[in-house]
């Protein structure tokens, strides 16, 4: 094994996810028209375009066309690790957040894309599972709850993610607080973005 004193070199982030795709306009008009990516550049005759989040986050996505038989769906983890147990084993996606799920699902479904599993929803998520049109496979999200309601206050009252620590410690409080303590959570978080 490496001596990391010897190698400081670190994975640091992101820069992008390439994706095998078989009809370039059609996957650029899939993933900004149903998905809402925004289209950064395309070169439809070279095969490539580049798409991204339209508020910036995450790497952005290159749809890089090429022969239907040299397509093999990207079974990647982004932005963190879920696993599915099926009949064949473990099958790895990539997951996404959405702010309306259903709104989405409808958008998805519309465009005659393969929806794999109907929304369901807990007491804090949201999601479904679908394909893309080549193949790859996706889980949007929706964050409910009161816990992911205090995080997006906080986070737009500070100007700010929170950090892991904090992002711990707020679900820690959400686990033991009563409704009436959490609801008092909010209204204080409410009264200081007032202010």
């Amino acid at each position: 094994m490496l001596n990391k004193k010897t190698n400081g070199a670190d994975v640091i982030g992101y820069c992008c996810m390439r994706f095998p795709v078989t009809i370039l306009k059609k996957s650029v008009d899939f993933y900004c028209d149903v998905l809402g990516y925004e289209l950064i550049s395309a070169d439809y005759s070279f095969g490539e375009a580049h798409v991204a989040l339209k508020n910036g986050n995450g790497p952005g996505i290159f749809l890089m066309e090429t022969k239907p038989e040299d397509v093999t769906p990207l079974k990647f983890v982004f932005p963190r690790s879920f696993f599915i147990t099926s009949s064949t084993g473990h099958v790895t996606m990539i997951e996404i957040l959405t702010n309306d799920l259903l709104a989405l699902h409808e958008r998805i479904k519309q465009a005659g894309a393969h929806i794999d599993k109907a929304p369901e929803f807990t007491n804090d998520f949201g999601y479904f599972t679908f394909y893309d049109p080549d193949g790859h496979y996706f889980r949007a999200v929706e964050e409910r709850g009161v816990y992911f309601d205090l995080k997006q206050r906080m986070s737009s009252t500070l100007k700010r993610d929170l950090t892991e620590h904090e992002n711990q410690l707020l679900w820690g409080l959400c686990e033991k607080a009563s409704f009436e303590q959490q609801k008092f959570l909010s209204s204080i978080i409410s009264e200081i973005r007032g202010s």
